[in-house]
This record gives structure tokens, C-alpha cells and sequence, in this order.
């Protein structure tokens, strides 16, 4: 009897604890995008803190301990790397963006859709409206500003307003939020993310299987996601700077077409395996040859080379030089990880792209860490690469 009540209580302890975990799991789902940028700027970040970390302090600042060190030295992190880091992502967008408009509206093929678009909404204060200064409305007596007020017209248009700007005050106040979470959750993640997995281990992983998981998951995120994906983001960066001053001195013939969007897409071409980036821009170098050719030009076949030299040598060549080491990760399959980065945008958005090798690299470290395990009971360290395979 005693037991069936032990076994009743557990029981019900274990429903409340799962309906707990199911409750944090809806309210994290609502902010998955974020939570998922999150985990990249650490692991992006997290190399940046260890090397503070190990820094060696003078002799009598060793002898003492230093309250908030860890503090300390993750807000230095953020304040040196993630900031600029955030700062710079946010300025490729703001060039990207209209580039990509430009093709969608603008002169571009989305025009008369979106001409349409607007007419068919109505743009513009209604004509009650139109012509009428401040000054015009404080020169009023309180009978016409009333009939101009009561216009259906004018009302309507006040409504859609009042409601833009609402809308536009929510959004300013959602991206305030997830931006808030952005930089704490990575603050938090560097000072006390290894002392939460160290107590979970020591409560929950008596015979180890957890920890070697664990592990091994670690080290290849860490590796993909501060390698092959700040890679790309710093050679898009550096794509969008050398074509947009490219194209200052060019002339008009072989201009870069959407420079800020042809440096971006360098960047996404980096995480294409063997290929790389060259699939990007030895395209449009051979765009620009054939329009120097047809220009007639003598000296716009030299600034195609300059182009080339430019993409190849900068763009191409020192980010991966000097960031090489970081970029491939230690046991995933190259073409599991291509798969991912293409696949995960597709099925999940614009945050697929950290996504997609997140959930490959613990699908592929499960099924080599944890299933083996369990099937046959042997050790981790007996299993072999997926990428002996």
C-alpha cells in the first residue's frame, strides 16, 4: 500500500512537472525566431568571452577575488563584438532591403502590381484635406471644422491614421522587446550557461550518456555557427562594401547591378560546399564582360577585371584565410550541412537558416552518441564520424 501511494504521488508529480514543461515550451515557441538568433550570437560570441576570460591578470589582482568578473567580462564581450556585430547586420539590411524592392516595386517588375495595390487601399488625405495648412484650420470658425470632421472621408482616412501609427507603436515596441531578450539572453547564457548544464548534469546524468551528448553537441555548433555562418555574414558585409565602392568608380556600363544585394548573396553563396561564393560573382563578372564588350568602351573591360580581382582577393580570399579555421564543422556531413542551410529557410523562415544545422546537429549527434547506446549499450567513444561515412 505504501508503495502504490509512492508510486501515486510520483506519478502525480511527474504529470504537474510535464504540464509545467509544456507551459514554458508554448510561452519559448512564441519567440522561437528570437530564441534561436539568440543561441547563434552566443556561440558566436562565446570564443570572444573565453579569450577575455584567460587573460592573465597582474599578481596582486590574482590574489583577490574579483566580485562580477563574469559580469563583467560578458558585457565587454557584447559591448566589443555584439553590438558592431548587431550594428553592422542591421545596416546590411538597410541597404538590402530597397534592393530587393527595387526588383519586387519600384521600377522594377512588382511596379504595377503594387501601383494597383496602393490605388485599390486609397493613398493620400482625402480632399477635404488636401491644400489645408495648420494655420488654414486655426483660422476656421468651430462650423466648418465640424463639417470637415464629420466628412466620411476625412474620418475614414483618420481611422487608417490613427491605426498605422498604433501599429507602428507596437512594432517599435516588439522589436525593443526581442531585442531586450537578444542581448540578456546572451549575457545570461555566457555568465551562468555552463554552471546551469553542470547542475543539471550532476542532478540528472548518473551514467554519463547525457554529458558525452551533450558535449559533442557543443563542440559542432559551436563550431558551424561561429564559423560557417559568421563567415558568411562578414563576407557579405565585406561583398556589400567593395561592390557599392566599386561601383563609385565604374562607369555605367559595368556598374555592379544591386551591388548591396549581389554583396549579401556573396555571403549566402560562402555556405554553398566546394563552390563557395564564386557562384555569385563569376556570373555577374560575366554579365559585366559582355556589357563592357557591348559598350564599346576600351577601359570598361579593365574595371571588369578590377571587379574580378576585388571579389576574388577580398572578398573571397582573406575572409576565408582568416576565418577558415573556424568554418567547417568537426563531424557533420558537408552535404547534410548544405541540405540544412537550404531546407531549414524553406521550412522555417528567415531564422531556418540557424535552425536547419541546430536540429541536424542534434538529430546526427543523437543518432550517434545516444541511439547506439541505447540499441547496444556501447560507449561514445566507440562510434565513428558521420563524416567517416
Amino acid at each position: 500500500m505504501k508503495y502504490d501511494a509512492a508510486l501515486r504521488r510520483r506519478t502525480l508529480f511527474g504529470l504537474a512537472g510535464l504540464g509545467l514543461l509544456t507551459a514554458v515550451v508554448f510561452v519559448l515557441i512564441q519567440f522561437q525566431a528570437t530564441l534561436v538568433f539568440t543561441v547563434f550570437l552566443y556561440y558566436a560570441s562565446r570564443p570572444i568571452y573565453r579569450k577575455l576570460e584567460n587573460i592573465s591578470l597582474p599578481s596582486r589582482l590574482q590574489d583577490r577575488h574579483l566580485p562580477y568578473r563574469r559580469q563583467l567580462l560578458a558585457v565587454t564581450t557584447i559591448a566589443i563584438f555584439l553590438l558592431p556585430f548587431l550594428f553592422l547586420l542591421t545596416y546590411t539590411l538597410v541597404l538590402v532591403v530597397p534592393e530587393i524592392q527595387r526588383i519586387v516595386g519600384g521600377n522594377g517588375p512588382g511596379a504595377a502590381y503594387l501601383s494597383a495595390l496602393q490605388s485599390a487601399q486609397g493613398s493620400g488625405p482625402p480632399a477635404p484635406l488636401v491644400g489645408l495648412e495648420f494655420s488654414d484650420v486655426l483660422a476656421m470658425n468651430p462650423q466648418e471644422v465640424a463639417t470637415i470632421l464629420n466628412d466620411p472621408a476625412v474620418q475614414a482616412w483618420a481611422e487608417r491614421t490613427v491605426a498605422t501609427l498604433i501599429d507602428s507603436v507596437g512594432l517599435i515596441a516588439n522589436a525593443a522587446l526581442r531585442g531586450f531578450i537578444l542581448l540578456a539572453g546572451t549575457y545570461y547564457l555566457l555568465t551562468d550557461g555552463s554552471r546551469l548544464v553542470s547542475w543539471f548534469l550532476n542532478n540528472f546524468d548518473e551514467s554519463g550518456i547525457v554529458e558525452s551528448y551533450a558535449a559533442s553537441v557543443d563542440d559542432e555548433l559551436s563550431s558551424i555557427l561561429f564559423g560557417n555562418i559568421l563567415n558568411a555574414f562578414v563576407t557579405g558585409i565585406i561583398g556589400i562594401l567593395v561592390f557599392s565602392g566599386y561601383n563609385l568608380f565604374a562607369p555605367g556600363a559595368v556598374k555592379v547591378p544591386f551591388a548591396p544585394l549581389v554583396g549579401a548573396l556573396t555571403g549566402a553563396g560562402s555556405l554553398i560546399p566546394v563552390v563557395g561564393m564564386k557562384i555569385v560573382y563569376f556570373p555577374v563578372g560575366a554579365i559585366l564582360a559582355i556589357a563592357a564588350v557591348a559598350s564599346g568602351q576600351p577601359d570598361a573591360f579593365g574595371f571588369v577585371i578590377l571587379y574580378l580581382v576585388l571579389a576574388f582577393v577580398v572578398v573571397d580570399t582573406i575572409p576565408d584565410f582568416l576565418i577558415r579555421p573556424y568554418v567547417s564543422g568537426n563531424r557533420t556531413h558537408v552535404g547534410l550541412l548544405m541540405f540544412a542551410y537550404i531546407l531549414g529557410p524553406i521550412a522555417f523562415g528567415f531564422y531556418g537558416i540557424f535552425l536547419g544545422p541546430i536540429l541536424l546537429v542534434l538529430v546526427a549527434q543523437f543518432f550517434r552518441t545516444i541511439a547506439p547506446y541505447v540499441l547496444t549499450g556501447r560507449q561514445p567513444h566507440q562510434q565513428s564520424s558521420l563524416s567517416d561515412y
